[in-house]
């Protein structure tokens, strides 16, 4: 097993740095990441954050995105961003010697943003087709983000669809995108790793002194308290789609990742998973993506019309090897999260921006480990988190043939 380091230091402006050593690595992997996501969006600014993470790759002011490819292209680099739920993420992968351009490059692109005009109305085109290319191979047009989080939560922030669509036009103006970039994308509140083969302590003076260079015009108030999430009462929708075949969309609670009980979901979601016709997921995104109020989907493609509490309490029984199989199958669902060196960059600057602290993802693959050789202790987990899980309120989307050719 290869051996890391994490190294961690905080700045004067508050800002926080890590560098992880792996001294197999080929490669650096540069990530930097906001507590802003869809839920920090208000009333009237749906899709605005996703849009603004598409306008950090286009010009900035010191230099094109035309530029920016190009340098990228000759140093033979991979990129890419996301807006999550609670959080934004940028993270980039190229040669050591490219470390000190990438965290220059990285800090410039995300903290000055050009936003003109005409990108902005290119980028709306964009976050809109992405959208739709997304939607449009599910039934109805259907998935579980966003359209169970707006039937399960009721308050704005969590209910919200984020994804952002062509109604961003006329209201996503630069001047209004410029507004909501001082408000969310603070230095003082990000995090950047690096992981590298060559010495931390330089890893760390070089993302250091890329940082300390940003103007005070990028700072702002202190970013306000998370939301309260507002649950509805349960409820049941259908959706008539011409030519489709029965389809149950179910929601409920997930466990906090910061409880126990995550452990357990995880390995319900698997065995569900295992399942002939049916699809489940401990998480909107992902484990562990999200700290509190998160989902817990099942998708049931059967056409059998079972209702998710009754297919949840049937687990309760599970045999030695159904539980054992999912034990393995959560395990390595979770592997995935630190399975490569830009993967590990990125869950160390989530964990830390979401729980304070780099190492929720590797601790949770340990916990997972442990349970996949400890057959007891995984279907007690199991048993546990289906109870609770069946015994929740849910709602459900129900999709159903309305006829006709699809």
């Amino acid at each position: 097993m290869v051996r890391r380091g994490t190294h961690r230091a905080a700045l004067d402006s508050g800002a926080r740095i890590v560098a992880v050593h792996d001294p197999t690595a080929r490669n650096v992997s540069v990530s930097l990441g906001l507590p802003a996501g869809m839920r920090h969006e208000a009333p009237t600014e749906e899709g605005m954050l996703h849009l603004l993470e598409h306008m950090v790759y286009q010009d900035s002011r010191s230099r094109t995105a035309s530029d920016r490819e190009h340098e990228l292209d000759r140093a033979a680099g991979v990129l890419g961003g996301h807006t999550h739920l609670e959080y934004t993420e940028f993270y980039e992968t190229g040669s050591p010697g490219q470390l000190r351009r990438i965290c220059e490059r990285m800090v410039e692109q995300v903290f000055h943003p050009a936003l003109r005009e005409e990108q902005v109305a290119s980028q709306i085109r964009a976050v809109a087709l992405e959208r739709a290319t997304r939607l449009s191979s599910a039934p109805g047009g259907i998935r579980p983000w966003p359209h169970l989080a707006t039937q399960y939560w009721t308050d704005h922030a969590h209910g919200h669809d984020g994804s952002g669509d062509l109604d961003l036009a006329g209201r996503a103006t630069p001047e209004r995108l410029l507004a909501l970039h001082r408000r969310l994308y603070r230095p003082a509140d990000s995090v950047m790793t690096v992981l590298t083969p060559g010495d931390p302590d330089a890893a760390l003076a070089i993302i250091a002194a890329s940082l300390s260079g940003l103007s005070v015009e990028c700072r702002s108030a202190e970013m306000p308290p998370g939301p309260r999430a507002v649950v509805g009462r349960g409820t049941d929708s259908s959706v008539s789609v011409a030519g489709a075949r029965l389809r149950r969309l179910s929601v409920t609670a997930a466990a906090s990742a910061r409880s126990v009980d995550l452990v357990g979901d995880l390995l319900v979601a698997e065995a569900l998973k295992d399942q002939a016709g049916l699809d489940a997921s401990a998480g909107l995104f992902g484990p562990g993506d999200v700290a509190d109020d998160d989902l817990f989907v099942l998708v049931d493609d059967t056409g059998q019309g079972v209702r998710a509490a009754d297919r949840l309490r049937a687990l309760v029984v599970s045999d030695e090897v159904n539980v054992g199989r999912a034990a393995l199958l959560a395990l390595h669902r979770a592997e995935t999260l630190i399975h490569d060196d830009e993967r590990l960059a990125r869950a160390t600057t989530r964990d830390l921006l979401l729980y304070g602290a780099p190492g929720f993802a590797s601790e949770l693959v340990a916990v997972l480990e442990t349970a996949s050789e400890d057959e007891r202790r995984a279907r007690d987990a199991l048993r546990a988190s289906a109870s609770r899980l069946a015994n929740q309120v849910f709602s459900s989307l129900v999709i159903e043939d309305g006829g006709g050719a699809p």
